[in-house]
């Protein structure tokens, strides 16, 4: 892999990954049913990137080969389950809680990938994930009262099953995790038609669960959906699959911290809430381990001690 197809996936996967952290924003502004804002993006993302592959003469035969097709569609079937499930999974656990149950997804992202190509983790790889993982626990700033109810089996303030909220947001992580391994493995695919597919995908899958008699009632609604739609799955997606296709798995996991990030400072922006010191310690500690990963900074090693040469 060449630096500069490295550089432009970083950039790609960057950018992605701050777009992303904007989503809970208009979810909650659209005032809809998790059910229906899943439905609203694969729909206008299908259109779309639709509109986009057909002018860009990406509806080729070649890329309908069957066993190419159902690789996608698979991938597509788990990004939507990713979504259902993460978007679910609010409805039991605090939102702290299941953003970091859900990045847990870089590290099964890491594993799964040193296992599929047999490959030997680093000591300093996993060093820079682990301290990825420490500043995500400050940015989220866990309540230890909800951490210790989900292992003692106190439910949930609806009566509901804490630890099956936690159980929906792992299930989400290792989804998105079959998906991104699910995009690279048809990396001959151009990133935009691998997208259309597993939108169409969702609009088959969710379109029964749909609620269309609570359908928004106000212009600003529609709007929200329309970015969803339209800018966070089908111009997002284009350009984060082209990364997932560029860059290696553990800067891919390394990069998508760059989400809570993002999320942290739009809250605020938009909800006014504060931002601790030990927050915006959080984001110096992840941002330390991406570029570490980055740009192959390793650790020190320590030198074997040489033995003694013992006197004549």
């Amino acid at each position: 892999m060449n630096r500069s197809s490295n550089t432009i996936g970083s950039i790609e996967l960057i950018l992605a990954m701050m777009l992303s952290g904007t989503i809970g924003y208009f979810v909650i502004s659209s005032g809809q049913a998790f059910w229906n804002v899943v439905l609203f993006r694969c729909v206008i993302g299908a259109l779309v990137l639709g509109s986009y592959a057909y002018y860009a003469g990406l509806l080729r035969r070649e890329y309908f080969q069957r066993n190419v097709l159902l690789m996608i569609i698979l991938g597509g079937m788990t990004l939507v389950g990713n979504w259902i499930f993460l978007f679910a999974s609010f409805n039991y656990i605090p939102f702290s809680i299941a953003t970091v149950a859900y990045h847990m997804q870089p590290l099964f992202l890491v594993l799964t990938g040193a296992l599929l190509t047999k490959e030997k983790l680093s000591g300093s790889l996993l060093f820079w994930l682990a301290l990825a993982f420490v500043g995500l626990f400050l940015i989220v700033e866990l309540d230890l009262s909800e951490i210790s109810a989900l292992f003692t089996g106190e439910a949930s303030s609806d009566g509901s099953s804490a630890l099956f909220g936690l159980l929906l947001a792992l299930g989400a992580a290792l989804l998105y995790t079959v998906t991104t391994l699910v995009t690279k493995k048809v990396s001959q695919v151009p990133s935009t038609f691998v997208a259309l597919v597993q939108v169409i995908v969702g609009v088959f899958m969710l379109l029964p669960f749909a609620d269309f008699d609570n359908l928004p009632t106000q212009t600003s609604q529609w709007i929200d959906l329309l970015i969803l739609g339209a800018v966070l799955t089908g111009f997002m997606y284009i350009i984060m699959y082209d990364s997932f296709q560029k860059l290696p798995t553990n800067l891919i996991a390394l990069l998508s911290f760059i989400y809570p990030i993002t999320a942290l400072f739009v809250d605020h922006l938009a909800f006014a809430t504060h931002i601790s010191l030990m927050q915006i310690l959080g984001v110096i500690l992840i941002l330390l381990a991406v570029s570490a990963v980055k740009f192959n900074w390793a650790l020190p090693r320590k030198e074997p001690k040489q033995a003694k040469r013992e006197k004549p």
